[in-house]
């Protein structure tokens, strides 16, 4: 999931192309809306166990989040279709190769053209992922394993400020940005958000699974074995005769 959302840093390595512009917030969005939206996903099934009454629980299975998580990637993936259609017929008119003339009378670029449908796109990830603050504040009193719901909530909080901040700067400053520079802010943002991300999931399970372990082993290793039982004085001895 963090590996798709990755790729449009990778893509910065190509020059920029029609091709490249139109993959770029196809790697965005559906490595965004698989990881987060499984994250708010899972804290809204904390919200509902934990606000479920004891004599009337609705369980939300793992099957059950499967299917609201492929219903929001097949949202996604029409929103992006719309978006390529779109593109497409604005290159009927121009082209998306965003084109900077310099002193030299040289045009030189590594850059997408600014496009209004990119804040439509940055402002629903930004109200996805304060749903899912909103979330994570309902169901604060929930205990989960190994704090799970902590850990979820840090990765969106971690996300939230990272992209707002990203994209606040990249609007007023997008014409002062090289390229050199929009590529070390893409992979600053990836490096902050991706791989944290993965580190507070998949971490926190692991080091659990150790002690898991480790408190298996010390219990097996530091167990006396039983004696075995002798058997009763009453049993062994010899009846006597009246």
């Amino acid at each position: 999931m963090s590996r798709i959302t990755s790729n449009k840093v990778a893509l910065h390595f190509l020059q920029a192309s029609t091709l490249r512009c139109l993959l770029e917030p196809w790697c965005r969005e559906l490595g965004f809306i698989i990881c987060y939206g499984a994250i708010v996903l899972k804290l809204y099934r904390h919200l509902v166990e934990f606000r479920t009454r004891k004599a009337h629980r609705w369980v939300v299975r793992d099957l059950d989040l499967l299917r609201y998580l492929c219903a929001m990637i097949v949202a996604v993936l029409c929103y992006l279709a719309a978006f390529t259609a779109t593109s497409m017929d604005f290159l009927r008119y121009s082209e998306l190769v965003w084109k900077v003339e310099n002193t030299d009378d040289q045009v030189t670029s590594n850059m997408c053209r600014p496009l209004k449908w990119d804040y439509v796109t940055e402002a629903g990830e930004l109200l996805i992922l304060g749903f899912g603050l909103q979330l994570a504040i309902a169901s604060r009193n929930a205990n989960t394993q190994f704090r799970e719901r902590q850990f979820l909530v840090a990765s969106i909080l971690i996300e939230f400020l990272v992209s707002s901040t990203f994209y606040i700067l990249r609007f007023w400053y997008l014409e002062e940005f090289n390229p050199s520079t929009l590529f070390l802010a893409l992979f600053v943002r990836s490096q902050l958000t991706n791989t944290i991300t993965l580190g507070l999931i998949f971490l926190p399970k692991l080091w659990y699974q150790h002690k898991q372990n480790r408190y298996l082993l010390l219990s097996l290793t530091s167990s006396k074995p039983i004696p075995p039982r002798s058997p009763s004085p009453t049993i062994l001895s010899p009846r006597v005769p009246v």
